[in-house]
């Protein structure tokens, strides 16, 4: 189901993207020779008018073949090749699949939350790490996360995405504290290959079981799900990262648990065992989300926010990605999108239109990246014709669509490596 799931992620995207070429070209009076959804071999097909319509084998990727658009072909004259048209009109076909995809994205990101979604609540700090950089910069326990950079946070999903895309950087962080508004000036660390920041900022999670692990220490002594642990060693107990803190710092040795079940306090003996190289008791901690559907109205305000965050989010990331300051190994391609797809189709409606979205945003914007054999490769082609008041020579434009192509070659060879790394060897 998976690759089912992956298949309808990638038909409608490229579906959408080659439909916008598609409108765009009919208008401008382009006389589109094939409309493709798949490469490869055709599967089946038919012709209406100039254009024939067909689904292909491989169903990843598409095309619009237009009259007169390889720079391969010698062109006609005809006045419904795509050469025939000014410069505005190439670029208004070249430029409307990838806003297509991210109209796409503004079109889906109402029907999330009229469907419902997990609210995450404010992004409110619950633990702060002792010697990171939170603590360096000043950051308190119950400290309510409202900016960084001048972007709005509104909930912990945002708020660390920020801190991930800018490691080793100044970070200006607004925050209410006690209903003051306080600047702190965050540097968040360099963590690990993948240059993402940590900060040592930990969302307010409290200290209770929300599950247990069969045949591990803490459901041998007794411990029970919807226990809330109120000390442990007689060390009052505030934050889940503490309790985990005084477990992985145990060394195996016994502790006693001060819990509360339905009112009523009791004491549990437990001894942490050694898993994967850290000590554990076999409990996880209780996620509290609260799912809430929207009005209509609401709804629309709520995905247009949402849909322009992402956008932002997404030109961070990219501009982070080029600028060598975030590693190329966060990257994912076809295997993690299917990995994705799969996991929010098994989530819910909500889940699997929001990747839906986000994956649009991504590609749209991508595309647009000024790179031969991308959309936005044939932008700066037109921009750079209307400079010169005369196109490119063919031989430049076949040197530059063979290093676009090269490039693009690259990126996918790296991203399927990620792919592949993540899906067997990471931990």
């Amino acid at each position: 189901m998976t690759f089912v799931y992956f298949l309808v992620v990638i038909g409608i995207l490229v579906f959408v993207h080659e439909f916008g070429h598609f409108i765009m070209a009919k208008r401008a009076g382009v006389r589109v020779e094939k409309f493709s959804l798949g490469m490869g071999p055709k599967l089946f097909g038919f012709k209406k008018g100039d254009t024939e319509y067909v689904l292909s084998w491989l169903p990843l990727g598409g095309y619009v073949k237009m009259a007169g658009e390889n720079p391969d072909e010698e062109p006609t004259g005809a006045p419904d090749e795509f050469q025939s048209k000014t410069v505005w009109q190439r670029a208004k076909i070249a430029v409307t699949g990838p806003l297509t995809n991210i109209v796409l994205a503004f079109v889906i990101m109402p029907f999330v939350f009229m469907v419902g979604t997990y609210s995450e609540g404010p992004a409110k700090v619950g633990y702060v790490e002792k010697g990171s950089p939170a603590e360096r910069a000043g950051f308190m326990a119950g400290d309510v996360i409202e900016e960084i950079n001048g972007r709005g946070i509104s909930d912990w999903t945002k708020a660390l995405t920020l801190i991930a895309v800018n490691p080793d950087t100044d970070v200006t962080v607004i925050v209410e504290r006690q209903s003051e508004k306080k600047t702190l000036t965050l540097r968040p660390d360099l963590a690990t290959e993948l240059k993402i920041g940590t900060s040592g900022l930990v969302p307010d999670i409290p200290a209770e079981i929300g599950k247990l692990k069969p045949g591990f220490p803490a459901e041998q002594a007794g411990v029970m799900v919807n226990d809330k642990v109120i000390a442990v060693d007689g060390k009052i107990i505030y934050h889940w990262n503490q309790f985990s803190a005084l477990v992985r710092d145990s060394k195996g040795n016994k502790l006693t648990l001060t819990l509360e079940r339905n009112g009523t306090r009791m004491e549990k003996i437990v001894t942490p065992k050694e898993d994967g190289g850290r000590q554990v008791i076999g409990v996880e901690p209780i996620m509290r989300l609260v799912f809430k559907k929207h009005g209509f109205f609401e709804s629309l305000r709520l995905g247009f926010d949402k849909t322009i965050e992402s956008v932002d989010l997404t030109f961070i990331t990219l501009k982070k990605l080029i600028t060598f300051n975030l590693s190329i190994k966060t990257l994912g391609g076809p295997v993690m999108i299917a990995q994705m797809s799969g996991q929010a189709a098994a989530a819910g409606l909500s889940a699997f239109l929001s990747l839906l979205a986000m994956i649009s945003i991504s590609l749209g914007v991508l595309n647009l990246l000024p790179i031969p054999v991308l959309d936005g490769g044939m932008i700066l082609f037109l921009v750079i014709e209307a400079i010169r008041k005369k196109p490119l020579s063919r031989k430049v434009m076949e040197v530059s669509q063979s290093i676009g192509a090269g490039l693009l070659i690259t990126l996918i060879a790296v991203v399927s490596y990620n792919d592949v790394m993540r899906m067997f060897f990471s931990k």
